[in-house]
């Protein structure tokens, strides 16, 4: 199961990262260039267990190959969010805590967008998302001082801020502040995550010029203003103990959406969940389980925002539990993930549920648009 997850992961980022067959039919012929760059990284780790420092200066450091394709303003998007780059990296991780932490390699996808542009250098933002794997993770009485990871295969969030220096006409400079968040989202006990700031420098090589297509004149009519019907069905599992099972988690969410703009739509809808694993959340905070049958229903209403990047989407949403009977949840949770879609009326998704900065499910699943 963990495998074939793993997978549409990966497709799910190389997508992103190369963009849609359907994007690139309605595009036109001319070629995106792509740059080839690496980065060199030198950080420190925020506290991922009791007993240790705050922020703790362990010398991690990190060296990072990355490609990225410069879009040229083929899709309406593109222009929206001023003509961002899109890559692939290819990331190793040293922590300098062998045997606790140990090493680890990540995959990630992103978007790269600038914020300033000088005279001749430029401010960027690179946001992304993708797979970790770990060399040394939680192992009951072999590792149990790793409180930060559970697993091998985790998930990753990317942000850089860059300064980017020509050096000649097809050799930049860079100067990065970036941070990462690993974590399995609740896949794999424990789960505290990693997290670390990085300061870094790298060189981004330029083989060809880009030569930006001229505006195409989108109009307003070309997207769908009326309102859309929309079914979501999701499964996930999650283990609450050190020493526990894996619990599923189903959902399904209905929810109507309004296309506002080009890239963005507003959703409104409500969520109702399955959840088998309330007798363990009771055992962690030391409560009385119930003698009773435990009621793993759960049922909440959503508001939210949907980004539009071609085929592939950003979904923001924000839920309110209006029955929760077993009072182990705040009143509020999130809903952050990825769709894409496969035709006008049908999409895979993944998505994250969390409870402000916890994480409690990774939901997989498809959704039927009308």
């Amino acid at each position: 199961m963990m495998r074939r997850l793993l997978l549409i992961s990966i497709l799910i980022l190389v997508q992103l990262a190369l963009g849609g067959p359907a994007a690139k039919a309605q595009a036109p012929a001319a070629k995106e260039p792509w740059s080839f760059g690496a980065n060199g990284y030198y950080g420190a780790l925020f506290r991922y267990r009791s007993g240790t420092d705050a922020l703790n200066f362990t010398h991690p450091v990190a060296v990072e190959v990355y490609a990225h394709r410069h879009t040229l303003g083929k899709r309406p998007w593109e222009r929206a969010f001023n003509l961002p780059q899109i890559g692939l990296a290819l990331s190793y991780y040293n922590y300098g805590v062998p045997d606790e932490l140990g090493e680890a390699a990540s995959l990630t996808a992103y978007l790269d967008n600038s914020i300033f542009k000088f005279r001749k250098s430029s401010l960027r933002l690179n946001l992304g998302t993708g797979l970790v794997y770990a060399t040394r993770h939680y192992t009951p009485a072999e590792n149990e001082l790793n409180m930060a990871i559970g697993s091998a295969f985790t998930f990753a969030l990317r942000g850089t801020l860059r300064y980017e220096i020509p050096l000649q006409e097809r050799l930049t400079l860079n100067l990065n502040f970036a941070f990462r968040h690993f974590s399995n989202g609740a896949l794999n006990k424990p789960n505290n995550g990693m997290n670390f700031p990085l300061l870094g420098v790298g060189l981004r090589y330029q083989p060809r010029e880009v030569e930006l297509l001229p505006e195409a004149g989108i109009s307003e009519a070309d997207f769908e203003k009326r309102i859309r019907l929309n079914l979501r069905v999701t499964a996930g599992v999650k283990e609450v103990l050190y020493i526990d099972e894996k619990h599923p988690i189903y959902n399904v969410s209905l929810y109507a959406s309004k296309q506002l703009t080009q890239t963005s739509s507003l959703l409104v809808g409500a969520d109702g969940f399955h959840n088998s694993s309330f007798r363990e959340e009771y055992i962690k905070i030391a409560a009385p389980v119930p003698a009773e049958k435990i009621d793993p229903r759960l049922a909440g209403v959503t508001l939210g925002h949907e980004l539009h990047l071609g085929e592939l989407s950003v979904v923001v949403q924000l839920g309110r539990y209006l029955y929760e009977p077993n009072h182990l949840y705040p009143d509020f949770y999130q809903r952050y993930g990825l769709k894409y879609n496969l035709t006008d009326h049908v999409s895979a998704n993944v998505l994250l549920v969390a409870h402000t900065k916890t994480a409690n499910v990774i939901e997989w699943g498809v959704g039927l648009h009308l």
